[in-house]
């Protein structure tokens, strides 16, 4: 009989092959299932092409072709694919979906977004897709932060869910950086798979926001946010729209500090930058 694992909230009896980018459970969570079809008729999906969310199930294309079929009442993620998925592919990133639908259903907000942590604080990084923000979560880690989450960022009242442990990087960061397995295009992107060592604080604290930038400077650059664009960015890192159940959740989202980390697109300076920002979150 294997240990339970868990990830945003919820608990996996059925991923026994993704177990190592899985976490203990931390209490409350819900158990979760993960039933997979393949089918040899791919076009049969087709006719699924945009998410959608109902009180009772939701529906989200994969980028293979397939569909992620999510049932509230049996608490069941349906996976429809073209090809056999992994356990440790469901994990990561097709979880982020389950992840995102279920946290509508309890009414948390979810963000596509990274996060760190450094003690009990929650550092999460938003930014448009490409800005980056699995690097700066990896690099973040060799500064001496805690991984978080990678991809989806879920937040009940003030504190975080943690993710899947492991950091998925885009090849041309993993090749120069010397890290990560080749894992191929999976979900929607060419995936390399960084593991994660560790586990968080017992206590996670959302502290603040980072919003990532690029700059022609040779340094980081760090500026301050308005209420204004704070709540801009994170209303743009909603990973459903959807009606929030509770829309003042966003306004205190929006209270909390953020700042905007403008830095070299130049990889060679990756771990420089990073130091940067390491010492901006400690002071």
């Amino acid at each position: 009989m294997h240990e339970p694992v868990a990830a945003y909230g919820l608990t996996f009896p059925d991923l026994v092959g993704g177990r190592e980018f899985l976490r203990p459970p931390r209490g409350g969570e819900t158990p979760w299932r993960i039933t997979r079809e393949v089918t040899d008729r791919p076009a049969a999906l087709a006719g699924v092409r945009e998410d959608e969310i109902t009180d009772r199930y939701a529906v989200h294309p994969l980028g293979d072709g397939g569909v992620a079929r999510i049932d509230r009442a049996t608490r069941t993620t349906h996976l429809t694919t073209a090809s056999p998925v992994a356990d440790r592919e469901v994990v990561h990133p097709h979880l982020a979906s389950t992840a995102v639908v279920t946290a509508v259903w309890r009414g948390l907000p979810a963000l596509h977004a990274g996060a760190v942590s450094l003690g009990d604080d929650v550092f999460v990084l938003l930014g448009e897709r490409a800005a980056g923000k699995s690097t700066a979560v990896w690099s973040l880690l060799q500064q001496g932060f805690a991984h978080v989450s990678d991809d989806v960022v879920l937040v009940a009242g003030d504190a975080v869910l943690p993710g899947p442990r492991c950091v998925d990087l885009r090849a041309p960061v993993a090749r120069c950086l010397g890290v990560g397995e080749d894992l191929g295009v999976v979900g929607r992107r060419e995936r390399w798979r960084a593991n994660v060592v560790g586990e968080p604080s017992a206590t996670l604290r959302l502290a603040g926001f980072v919003h990532l930038d690029w700059t022609t400077a040779q340094r980081s650059e760090f500026d301050d946010l308005a209420f204004a664009q704070r709540l801009h960015g994170v209303e743009a890192a909603l990973a459903a729209r959807v009606p929030q159940h509770d829309p003042a959740a966003l306004l205190r989202l929006a209270a909390l500090p953020a700042l905007r980390w403008s830095r070299p697109r130049d990889l060679h300076r990756v771990h420089d930058s990073a130091a940067e920002l390491a010492s901006a979150l400690r002071g």
